[in-house]
């Protein structure tokens, strides 16, 4: 029997630079089709965007807030859901952008939204009491309020949805109308305007 003869050093430095260089592409090659499987899902997601009103009519039996939802997606957006206040604040109220149970809002319900296929949806500004919701009157002393400066309109909310693919998403708006809106709450609101990063 033949006593074994050892491998030469050079080729074990070749197996461990094949070992090392074998794992850095299966790595790299991982992230790169975790990048290429992120890019599909945010491309071909839904997108649902909220068209709010530019302005709010005072004259009528009631203040309507017309919306529309679109999505701007590929693929339909499922279970759309959303919460929304629309409103009269006075001077120095601020929103609270607040949907849980003890502030009142209105629900809204829209099923599936399909790619460039808009829903429109009318929701009329109301007082949120504790136990009913009472339409606001556009009468003269209010608009005299919203000119003058001591009340302005609020409408704000938040919608949730899944894409095809069963991820979640969120978007939420606000928009104000009257001088009687502060800087501050201005800023509040337009912050509010936001999309998740999923």
């Amino acid at each position: 029997m033949t006593p074994e003869t050892p491998t030469p050093l050079w080729k074990n430095v070749l197996e461990i630079i094949a070992v090392v260089a074998g794992t850095f592409y299966a790595v790299l090659a991982y992230w790169q089709w975790h990048t290429m499987h992120r890019s599909l899902l945010v491309d071909q997601r839904a997108w649902i965007s909220v068209v709010f009103p530019s302005n709010f009519p005072l004259e009528g039996a009631s203040i309507p807030a017309p919306i529309q939802l679109t999505n701007t997606g590929k693929t339909p957006a499922k279970d759309v859901e959303g919460d929304i206040v629309a409103t009269v604040l006075k001077r120095g109220d601020e929103p609270l952008f607040d949907y849980s149970v003890g502030h009142p809002h209105n629900r809204l319900h829209a099923g599936a939204i399909f790619p460039n296929t808009p829903i429109n949806t009318t929701v009329t500004l109301v007082r949120y009491g504790p136990q009913t919701a009472e339409p606001i009157i556009p009468t003269p002393e209010l608009r005299q309020e919203i000119a003058s400066g001591q009340s302005f309109i609020i409408f704000y909310g938040r919608i949730t949805y899944a894409d095809i693919f069963g991820v979640w998403h969120w978007t939420t708006f606000c928009t104000g109308s009257g001088s009687a809106i502060q800087s501050n709450d201005l800023k509040k609101c337009v912050s509010y305007n936001d999309v998740d990063n999923n």
